[in-house]
C-alpha cells in the first residue's frame, strides 16, 4: 500500500512540474492588447458555454485587455448574467444608445456571439414555475444594431454568429442588420442529431416531437440520427438517415486558397445548430453540405434551401464576418488556455465524449479566429 502511495505521489508531483514549466513557456508568449466587446445573451449556466471557447483562445494567443489582464469568461462580456440560479437572481449589462459612439471608439473588435436570450422555461426552474414560455432577456436590439453599424463605419472587426435573426429579435431590426451585412436570412436552421429518440441523451427535445406529429400526421421516427429542420414560423421537417441522407452529420467544406489562408482542415464535420443564409454580394468563405439523396433533395427543394449553404461568410473588404452556426459553443478546460500546448491537451480530454466537437474546436475554429484576430491585429500595428 505504501508503495502505491509512494507512486501516486510521484506521479502527481511530476505532473504539477509539467503542469507550471508549460505554464512558464506560455508566459513568455508576447501580450497583444485588443479591445473586444463580447456580447452574449443565452447565459443560463456559470461556465458561460456560449462564449467561454472564444475566451480560451483569446488567453491561449495572450490577447489582453487594455488593462493588460487576460479576458475573463465570467465577467468580460455583456449580456445576460446569471448571479444565483437556484434563486432566480440575474443581472444584465447592455449597450445604451447614448454611449453608441464612445464604445465604437473605444472597442476594437466586437463578437456577437449569441442574441437568441433566455426564457422563462429555461430560467424558472425552482420557486417560479412559469405557465407558459416568455422572453426574460434577449434578441437583436436597435443600440446592437447600432454599435455594429457604428463599428464598421469606423472600420473596425465584427464577428457575428448564428442565432442574431430569429425571434426574439422583432422584424425591423432584422432587416436593417440584415441589408447593413448584405445576406438575407431564410428562418430555417436545422441541427443534427445522434438519435431521434426522445426519450434517450443526445436525442431531441420531446416538443419537436410532437411538433412534428400534429403538423405531418405521422410517426415520429425514434431507431434513426438526422437532422431536425425548423423555421422562424414554428414549421418542421426531418431528413433521416438511410431515407434522405447518404451520411448524416452535416461537414463544412473550405476550398484550397481559403484553407491555405485560414489553417482550417478542407473538410470538417460539425453538429451543432446551423442556418440557411444567402451571402449577397459578400464572400464564402467554407460551407455546409448536408449529404442528401434524392428524397432529400426534395425535401430541401420543398423549402427552398439547399444542400449546400454558406457556412462562413466575409465582406468584401474583411470589415466583418458571419458564422452561420453555433461556432462559439465548444468543449473547453480554462485551465488549458494558459498552458503551452493547452490545444492539444484540450483536445486529449475530448477525444472520446465531445470527439466531432473537439475536431471542430481544434480543426476549424481555433484556426479561423486566430487567423481573423492575428490579421486584423497585425494590421492595427501598421496603423
Amino acid at each position: 500500500m505504501k508503495k502505491v502511495l509512494t507512486i501516486i505521489g510521484f506521479s502527481l508531483g511530476a505532473l504539477l512540474i509539467l503542469y507550471l514549466l508549460l505554464r512558464l513557456v506560455w508566459s513568455f508568449n508576447e501580450k497583444k492588447e485588443l479591445n473586444i466587446y463580447i456580447l452574449d445573451k443565452t447565459v443560463t449556466r456559470f461556465d458561460r458555454p456560449e462564449h467561454k471557447a472564444f475566451t480560451w483562445l483569446l488567453n491561449n494567443n495572450r490577447f489582453v485587455l487594455p488593462n493588460k489582464k487576460s479576458y475573463s469568461h465570467t465577467k468580460d462580456y455583456y449580456g445576460f448574467f446569471p448571479v444565483d440560479i437556484e434563486d432566480e437572481i440575474f443581472d444584465f449589462k447592455s449597450i445604451r444608445i447614448n454611449k453608441v459612439d464612445a464604445y465604437a471608439a473605444v472597442f476594437d473588435v466586437a463578437y456577437y456571439t449569441d442574441c437568441y436570450g433566455v426564457h422563462s422555461f429555461e430560467w424558472y426552474k425552482g420557486k417560479t414555475k412559469p405557465v407558459r414560455s416568455q422572453k426574460v432577456y434577449g434578441g437583436l436590439n436597435q443600440n446592437d444594431y447600432l454599435l455594429i453599424k457604428k463599428m464598421i463605419d469606423n472600420g473596425k472587426l465584427v464577428i457575428a454568429e448564428y442565432n442574431m435573426f430569429s425571434t426574439p429579435t422583432n422584424a425591423l431590426v432584422r432587416s436593417k442588420t440584415e441589408a447593413l451585412l448584405d445576406i438575407s436570412w431564410t428562418s430555417w436552421l436545422g441541427k443534427y442529431f445522434s438519435t431521434l429518440d426522445v426519450d434517450k441523451n443526445g436525442g431531441p427535445p420531446e416538443w419537436m416531437k410532437n411538433l412534428y406529429e400534429s403538423q405531418h400526421l405521422g410517426v415520429w421516427p425514434t431507431n434513426k440520427d438526422g437532422i431536425v429542420l425548423l423555421s422562424n414560423d414554428g414549421l418542421i421537417e426531418l431528413l433521416i438517415q438511410d431515407i434522405h441522407l447518404n451520411s448524416s452529420l452535416p461537414s463544412i467544406i473550405t476550398q484550397p486558397n481559403e484553407v491555405q489562408r485560414f489553417g482550417v482542415d478542407e473538410n470538417v464535420l460539425f453538429e451543432q445548430w446551423f442556418e440557411f443564409i444567402i451571402p449577397g454580394q459578400n464572400h464564402v468563405v467554407s460551407y455546409f453540405e448536408i449529404d442528401v439523396n434524392s428524397k432529400g433533395e426534395e425535401v430541401l427543394a420543398k423549402l427552398g434551401l439547399n444542400a449546400i449553404t454558406p457556412a462562413v461568410i466575409m465582406s468584401p473588404n474583411n470589415t466583418y464576418y458571419y458564422f452561420c452556426g453555433n461556432f462559439a459553443e465548444n468543449p473547453v478546460q480554462m485551465w488549458t488556455a494558459k498552458v503551452a500546448g493547452g490545444k492539444w491537451i484540450n483536445s486529449l480530454l475530448y477525444q472520446f465524449g465531445a470527439r466531432n466537437r473537439a475536431i471542430f474546436f481544434s480543426k476549424y475554429y481555433t484556426p479561423l479566429i486566430n487567423t481573423i484576430l492575428e490579421e486584423y491585429y497585425t494590421s492595427l500595428k501598421k496603423k
